[in-house]
């Protein structure tokens, strides 16, 4: 299963440091990509979202009103997809003005990484390292302490 972070920035992160380490652990044990949009208007960058999502894919959308899980339930949720033969994962960051009911209703899941609303850079190292997190728990390593 590949794994795909489709996020809406404009500029260089000061984490992209840590995003490449997360990146660079990751590789190891998952196929992960990331696709940029430029940021403009929230209809254009949804229309660019939406345009590289095909509908087969498995759409997790990020947004502080979706669903909040635990880092276990997390690794499970990445293995029963993985389980399902889902042939790509895609995350969404939407711009900061959030995104179209279009693609809203297009993700199959709306995920929340916190109550907190967090900078788009620090929400895409939030999600890379949990998503490093997942693999780690799921394959027995040392990395998360249950």
């Amino acid at each position: 299963m590949k794994i795909v972070l489709i996020y809406v920035n404009n500029k260089k992160s000061a984490h992209d440091e840590a995003v490449d380490e997360y990146k660079k652990r990751l590789s190891r044990y998952a196929d992960f990509d990331e696709t940029r949009i430029e940021h403009s208007d929230i209809k254009t960058e949804s229309i660019n979202i939406l345009s590289k999502i095909d509908i087969k894919d498995f759409l997790i959308l990020l947004d502080e009103r979706g669903s909040q899980m635990s880092s276990l339930d997390f690794a499970e949720t990445i293995e029963i997809k993985q389980n399902d033969s889902i042939k790509k994962l895609i995350f969404v960051i939407g711009g900061a003005y959030g995104v179209t009911d279009d693609l809203k209703e297009r993700a199959n899941y709306t995920l929340s990484l916190s109550k907190m609303v967090f900078p788009h850079e620090v929400a895409r190292l939030l999600l890379i390292e949990q998503i490093y997190r997942a693999y780690s728990i799921l394959n027995s390593l040392p990395y998360h302490h249950k």
